[in-house]
């Protein structure tokens, strides 16, 4: 004898089938968006690469198409024999990495003082800290330049490390972070009899890792992909960054040659992608340490 299904079964199951299909539905169709956004994102990069290593007569065939035909890399070796490039490359990495480490260094302590530490005054200077956010910086770019003129210090690397040292944004991110950190770890470590730095040092800095690591990154692109203050303070191209080199590669010869721009963009690229790729993890656990209690 056959049983049959009760209809009120049968259709929760047709409901639950329909309700699965829309679901599926819908994530297809997120993928399908944001796959066609991540093309978008990728297409001018990927025409960079092309254009960098595309012939430099072809730039004159229009239209030009989106797969090269001939692979050349002339554009390299004008980039590298007309230009110091690889010389800014250096310069901007060493002023990189050196702004890295004190900026880094010196608002995670200065965070850490204005949240852990307790004296007079503490909250009205930080909110002036913060009120220099809303200056724009070319406003102060002649008082500057007269400040570091009087030092002896124009055509040098100091005007581009030593003010960013006191990085208001810096402070404010490294303090948000210290917050986090319970209050009972620091008195437990008073107790046993360890100072101030020790405390900074042994205990807030590892806890604080992900918020150091956002932080650098920022650091990073902030300095490698500065224009304004190496134009001002630098005077010998021996002292050029990367991107003071990148505003003068497209005057090479009587003619301008985008395509030389574009492989010392690539070059240029390459470092910010790197450090990236490596601290991608600490960067993304750093952004959202501060929204988990």
């Amino acid at each position: 004898m056959q049983v049959q299904e009760p209809a009120l079964l049968r259709g929760s199951y047709t409901g639950a089938w329909a309700g699965r299909r829309r679901r599926l539905a819908g994530r297809a169709a997120l993928f399908l968006f944001l796959a066609l956004v991540g093309v978008l994102f990728l297409l001018p990069f990927y025409w960079m690469i092309i254009s960098s290593i595309r012939p430099v007569a072809d730039y004159f065939n229009l239209p030009m198409p989106i797969i090269p035909q001939r692979l050349s890399l002339e554009n390299y070796q004008k980039l590298f024999a007309r230009t110091l490039f690889l010389r800014g490359m250096a310069n901007t990495a060493f002023l990189a990495i050196v702004s890295v480490i004190t900026q880094v260094f010196c608002c995670a302590l200065a965070g850490y003082t204005f949240a852990k530490l307790r004296f007079k005054g503490r909250d009205p200077l930080f909110i002036g800290i913060l009120a220099t956010m809303m200056v724009p910086a070319g406003v102060g770019m002649i008082p500057n330049y007269i400040m570091m003129s009087r030092l002896h210090w124009i055509n040098t690397y100091w005007p581009l490390i030593v003010p960013g040292v006191a990085n208001a944004f810096g402070i404010f991110w490294m303090r948000q972070y210290c917050l986090s950190v319970p209050d009972e770890l620091i008195d437990a470590a008073r107790i046993d009899g360890a100072g101030e730095f020790a405390i900074f040092w042994r205990i807030i800095l590892p806890i604080i890792s992900p918020a150091l690591a956002s932080l650098a990154i920022f650091v990073f692109l902030g300095t490698w992909n500065e224009f304004l203050g190496p134009l001002v303070y630098l005077r010998s191209s021996e002292l050029f960054t990367v991107q003071l080199w990148l505003s003068v590669v497209s005057q090479l010869g009587e003619v301008k040659q985008p395509f030389v721009v574009m492989a010392g963009a690539v070059l240029a690229s390459v470092p910010i992608l790197v450090m990236f790729v490596t601290l991608q993890r600490y960067f993304v656990s750093g952004l959202t340490l501060g929204s988990i209690k």
